[in-house]
């Protein structure tokens, strides 16, 4: 059949190449912050062509196939979820266009059952998820549909932006935040009473600076977990006289495998074997359905601060690790995290928290959980302090601790005994193997 074999070829040898954009993450999508080449560049496999952000990360976006640049399908600032088209490539073996019809043998024969040449359709871009209104019909991202049950939106009232036809994600935030300047709270909570900023130009000269992507995205998040959740804290101290000389004693070995080993790094380790006997703390709580999701997996997020603001990167299965993989991993997450060189996974599937701002001072800090988990660990300086040893005064190194926790799923008292639990450990380590 040498009319359907050049047919075939026709397909497979003038059909661009068309790139598509990866996953983000599981119903995440993002926005274009960013597009590193132009029609007519060549570039070569792997090379880093888009910048795409979430409501988590800036992520880097490298190409699957070398060849040059025949047309770009997005620009900068529009929506993108994952499988949509993002560049038309013309590899070495391909052409510009591709065809829009399959053009059948003309004399095929007439019983014999025929092979069929079909061109593979990328993966719509529409979400399927429809809301009827008043207007007509219009679609919702997934992203938009996750963040406002997240926020307690209803999205009959929300409406897209001019001449959409679907609800983005940015619709919904724009909402909460028209929300938020009218009442000083967030969608679905009780009003504040919203008081309006004194003319401070009136006292003398001030500089007004936007806030950044990063930081307005912290601030609503913020603002939602400390309205949904109802917060309670307690604190403790632990003696680390003896964790700081094992760390001390250790730390050369860690480093020549590419780690540092830090108090961070050991209070992972350690609060893992606390997840394992409370695992309340490693749950998330569903309102709508009255029930509590407890977690048999134990990642643990480690707040960093980066020059765009907090973020929190995700040491996936860290009861599965020892101290020496813990502290690499850290190390590596740490660094992409202040260099802004996240993969979308780093910052994705928290089940726990830990802030430790030892480094930088303070006594004591009390944090917000962050949702939707139930409970986070904040670590401030270790100070050496003296303590009655039941002869004498002497000094021991001791490091404040506080656990705040969800209310509707743990108690006060267990959270004392998550905190003595933890201090057991850091005071002897061998009681986490235990």
């Amino acid at each position: 059949m040498p009319q359907l074999d050049s047919v075939i070829y026709f397909i497979v040898h003038t059909m661009a190449h068309e790139y598509k954009l990866p996953s983000l993450g599981d119903g995440v999508t993002g926005k274009v912050i960013d597009i590193l080449v132009k029609p007519g560049d060549t570039i070569q496999k792997e090379q880093i062509v888009l910048i795409v952000g979430t409501d988590k990360v800036d992520a880097e976006m490298p190409v699957d196939v070398a060849g040059t640049v025949e047309e770009i399908l997005v620009k900068k600032g529009d929506d993108v979820n994952e499988g949509q088209s993002i560049l038309r490539i013309k590899t070495e073996a391909g052409a510009a266009t591709t065809p829009t019809a399959v053009v059948e043998p003309a004399a095929a024969p007439a019983n014999p059952p025929t092979p069929v040449a079909t061109v593979a359709q990328a993966p719509s871009t529409e979400p399927t998820p429809q809301q009827n209104t008043s207007n007509g019909t219009l679609r919702v991202s997934p992203l938009a549909r996750k963040r406002a049950k997240e926020m307690g939106v209803n999205l009959a009232d929300v409406h897209p932006a001019a001449g959409a036809n679907r609800i983005s994600y940015k619709d919904v935030v724009d909402f909460v935040k028209n929300k938020l300047d009218k009442t000083g709270n967030t969608a679905g909570s009780t009003a504040l009473a919203h008081k309006p900023l004194p003319n401070f130009e009136k006292f003398g000269e001030v500089d007004r600076q936007p806030q950044s992507r990063i930081g307005v995205i912290t601030a609503e998040n913020m603002v939602y977990a400390f309205n949904a959740i109802p917060h309670a804290w307690i604190s403790e101290k632990a003696d680390i006289t003896r964790l700081e000389e094992l760390r001390q004693q250790n730390k050369d070995k860690v480093k020549a495998a590419g780690g540092s080993l830090t108090t961070t790094a050991i209070v992972a380790k350690a609060v893992c074997s606390v997840l394992k006997k409370m695992p309340q703390f490693n749950a998330s709580y569903d309102p709508d359905k009255k029930e509590v999701i407890y977690k048999k997996y134990f990642n643990i997020g480690i707040a960093v601060d980066t020059p765009r603001g907090l973020l929190v990167p995700v040491l996936h299965k860290t009861d599965q690790k020892n101290l020496t993989e813990i502290s690499v991993e850290l190390s590596e997450l740490s660094t992409r995290t202040r260099d802004g060189k996240n993969k979308p996974e780093d910052l994705d599937g928290g089940t726990f928290t830990i802030s430790n701002i030892g480094g930088i001072g303070g006594t004591n800090m009390i944090s917000i959980v962050n949702w939707p988990q139930v409970a986070i660990l904040s670590i401030t300086a270790a100070q050496m302090e003296p303590h009655w040893n039941g002869t004498a005064f002497e000094p021991r190194l001791m490091m404040p601790m506080t656990i705040g926790w969800d209310h509707r799923v743990i108690n006060g008292a267990d959270a004392a005994r998550f905190l003595v639990e933890l201090k057991k450990i850091l005071e002897e380590p061998f009681l986490g193997w235990l």
